[in-house]
């Protein structure tokens, strides 16, 4: 009876504690050194986001303010194929043509190497935030906005801020005309053609889930996977069903704790430089100043793999029901951190690590 009644108070009072908690890593999610151990492609590329793959084969990076172009038998042939005058995100790939996100600027769609179309607003509000970019069965383009309010660089902030300013947009191929599908998500990040081609998976970052949208309209959307133990973001179809999911950082108890004391965090916010905010990182710097400090070294400077997570890798393999069924992993004291895109090719799942500044690959065989 006592059980009870402290199990009904808990509830009371604290209404969505068990479905917001960390879930432990474990089972599927259990920590190894498989995505450290990955093998890179070719040489650093600063500020690698994401990936897309083009029609013969050759592979797609946003790479700051530049496209970059890799070709040849193992890809380490590296051209220019664009530049802008602000920061590349998203990409996507269809029918020759490649579409890409423009922090301020919206998606645009080249062909040929040449700018064609461009998509700069969607329901009278402009689209400064291209997060995550999906083609659809039909030819339509789902496009993820993380806010309406920050850049994509920004998103850090948005987290502290705690906001909810996000969408998702479907535009024509041509990007012609665009119409609004979701609104008020917090930071959706990553955007993909549900397994059963009904619905449109969204990565919602701060609330840690993938949530499913009907594409014919009607019913509401459903909950997909509900709770991660860090931020998802983009996506890219699995062979023979289900999905590869890359997860930007991992959560932890400081961080939601801070998330929840509204005084101490816009102070910290308003009076701390933002490197050095008790938050996540795609990167740590190892700089003295990081918050974490005392609890990450033993002793000769050697990072304890199970410390406090400023920045980690992680990849998750999911079913088509939503279920994780693998994972791989760069522990605390690795160097594959801040995973922000993964992309399938042939036999290999493509990983882009923005922290290490790399390209690696995973031979879709290996489920070792």
């Amino acid at each position: 009876m006592f059980d009870q009644l402290y199990a009904n108070l808990k509830a009371l009072l604290f209404p969505d504690r068990d479905r917001h908690a960390i879930p432990m890593l474990d089972g599927p999610f259990r920590p190894d050194n498989r995505l450290e151990a990955l093998d890179q492609i070719g040489d650093a590329i600063p500020a690698c986001d994401d990936i897309a793959v083009g029609g013969d084969g050759e592979v797609y990076i946003s790479s700051g303010q530049e496209i970059l172009r890799l070709s040849g038998s193992d890809w380490t042939i590296h051209e220019v194929f664009a530049r802008f005058g602000c920061d590349v995100g998203a990409l996507a790939f269809a029918s020759g043509r490649l579409y890409a996100g423009i922090s301020g600027q919206g998606v645009v769609l080249i062909e040929n190497g040449r700018e064609i179309a461009r998509l700069e607003s969607a329901a009278g509000v402009p689209l400064r935030c291209p997060t995550a970019i999906a083609v659809l069965a039909n030819g339509e383009i789902a496009v993820a906005e993380g806010s309406i309010r920050h850049l994509p660089s920004d998103w850090c902030r948005d987290l502290m801020e705690r906001n909810s300013h996000g969408r998702v947009i479907l535009a024509a191929p041509d990007l012609s005309r665009s119409r609004v599908i979701a609104d008020d998500l917090a930071w959706p990040s990553g955007v993909l053609a549900a397994p059963n081609g009904r619905e449109l998976l969204v990565a919602e970052a701060w609330k840690h889930r993938l949530i499913a949208y009907p594409l014919a309209g009607g019913a509401g959307p459903r909950s997909f996977t509900p709770n991660f133990p860090g931020y998802p973001g983009r996506l890219t179809a699995a062979p023979g069903g289900g999905l590869w999911l890359a997860l930007f950082a991992l959560r932890t108890q400081l961080v939601e704790l801070v998330l929840e004391e509204d005084k101490y965090r816009r102070e910290m916010m308003a009076t701390i430089d933002p490197d050095l905010w008790i938050a996540p990182s795609l990167r740590a710097t190892g700089g003295y100043l990081e918050p974490l400090q005392g609890g990450a070294i033993r002793k000769l400077g050697i990072i304890k793999p199970w410390a406090p997570a400023r920045s980690y890798g992680l990849v998750a393999r999911l079913s088509t029901e939503g279920e994780v069924l693998e994972s791989l992993h760069s522990r605390v004291g690795g160097r594959h951190h801040g995973i922000t895109a993964v992309r399938v090719t042939g036999d290999r799942l493509l990983v882009a690590s923005k922290g290490g500044a790399c390209l690696l690959q995973h031979p879709l065989g290996d489920r070792s």
